[in-house]
């Protein structure tokens, strides 16, 4: 039943042994506006669905009552496409908007996702494989209201998507993620330890300091998960860091550690050195697949988890950029747009990114979802990934997001995506290493 005022919805069956049609109408308006799913049964009874649609009934004159049932069930259309992997009877453009707008209310329809959302156990941890990315807090993605930004949060908690990504460095984030703690308290926070400055400097009392000021940013007695950035492996104080931290682990401090843009040796270099890694927080899309270059493998044998920001090109692999020419500086509007935009050249160019967005749309087209949902749900099959974090500026793509741990890839759908992928010229080389200038 939707949330707001309407009558509940019945449904009657028609049709024969073969094919059937569900016609979903508001008691009370007979043949009036409804949903109709078509489909037919296969040999053993068991209904298979080929479309779904709005069905505008007998009732031709609209009035207030039948605009507002109209409403109710054009919410309830797109729950039943998204929650379930429906195909819905029309363009793969009308599906993208209809993704868009389906949970912006945050109203009963978002809600009843979550039970939808699997969780993942990391170390003691357990996430969700879809995590809220707040870097956009930190500035570079537009103007935004810090009580609308806890409300958001909210919105995404009640349909499932129950972890947090931010950081020490990440502006005001962290004292926002500790406003939205308050109201949703069980929701898991993972935080990273940054440095950047003075390497060689760090001792053990700063670390404790700059731990426990986190702790009071968010709130919290203790932080979920630490994940340590190091900005230059050339000052080898990172090991004796990481140990500190697992002190802190010992006391109590902290629950989990992690890292965040480490590559395949100076990872091993941690664990060799008794660090209890459970996450590496990397950039891993379609398009940037360095984390395929020994790190995931390695990953995989040492029960670690790749947490993978980038996985949706910051917005660049959607249906807005697919047929488009190559876009300027004014339509890469936020930082994360002109960042990704570098992976695409990295890639191969524009042309074979086209090639690419076409791929992803043919495949988002025969399941019925959109192309952010087959690029997430890509990587999210890739080897030792553990979850992606994925920008949650607004309440718009709850559902749309969700939809994507819904989703099965099958063996044509990736041989689709593999003929494009074997013509891509790069990124080369281990993760971050071209942020690093390791690799040119």
């Amino acid at each position: 039943r939707p949330s707001s005022s309407p009558p509940p919805l019945v449904c009657t069956m028609v049709g024969g042994t073969v094919a059937f049609s569900s016609h979903w109408v508001p008691r009370g308006m007979g043949s009036g506006p409804g949903l109709r799913i078509r489909g037919s049964r296969d040999p053993q009874g068991r209904g298979i669905v080929h479309g779904v649609s709005m069905s505008a009934g007998l009732d031709s004159t609209p009035t207030p009552a039948s605009a507002s049932r109209r409403g109710a069930l054009r919410k309830l259309l797109m729950a039943v496409v998204l929650a379930t992997g429906m195909p819905r009877e029309g363009s793969a453009s009308s599906r993208e908007q209809a993704a868009a707008s389906s949970c912006a209310e945050g109203d009963a329809v978002c809600a009843s996702s979550s039970s939808k959302v699997p969780k993942l156990q990391l170390g003691s941890l357990s996430i969700s494989p879809i995590i809220m990315g707040q870097w956009q807090l930190a500035g570079g993605h537009g103007a935004y209201d810090p009580a609308e930004a806890v409300e958001n949060m909210v919105k995404h908690y009640d349909a499932g998507i129950t972890t947090v990504d931010t950081a020490d460095i990440y502006g005001p984030s962290e004292e926002i993620v500790g406003t939205f703690l308050k109201q949703r308290p069980e929701a898991v926070v993972c935080t990273k330890f940054c440095c950047f400055q003075g390497l060689a400097r760090i001792d053990k009392k700063q670390v404790r300091k700059r731990i426990l000021d986190s702790c009071k940013r968010l709130g919290v007695r203790s932080l979920d998960l630490v994940a340590l950035f190091w900005s230059d492996f050339e000052v080898k104080r990172y090991v004796q860091v990481a140990k500190w931290l697992t002190e802190l682990k010992e006391e109590g401090l902290i629950r989990e550690i992690g890292v965040t843009n480490f590559d395949t040796p100076h990872l091993k270099e941690l664990v060799d050195a008794g660090v209890p890694v459970v996450s590496n927080q990397v950039q891993y899309s379609i398009v940037d697949r360095r984390a395929q270059n020994g790190l995931s493998s390695y990953c995989e044998q040492s029960s670690i988890k790749l947490l993978c920001y980038g996985s949706v090109g910051g917005g660049l692999l959607s249906s807005r950029f697919l047929a488009k020419q190559r876009p300027g500086r004014s339509t890469l509007d936020t930082s994360s747009l002109r960042m990704y935009a570098s992976s695409v050249s990295r890639f191969g160019g524009w042309e074979l990114f086209q090639e690419l967005l076409s791929a992803l749309s043919q495949v988002a087209e025969k399941r019925g979802v959109t192309i952010a949902n087959v690029a997430t749900r890509y990587v999210l099959d890739q080897q030792a990934v553990g979850g992606v974090i994925i920008g949650v500026r607004n309440s718009k793509h709850i559902q749309e997001n969700v939809a994507a741990l819904n989703l099965t890839l099958d063996a044509d759908d990736n041989k689709i995506l593999e003929s494009v992928l074997a013509k891509a010229q790069g990124p080369e080389g281990d993760v971050y290493g071209y942020e690093r200038g390791v690799v040119v």
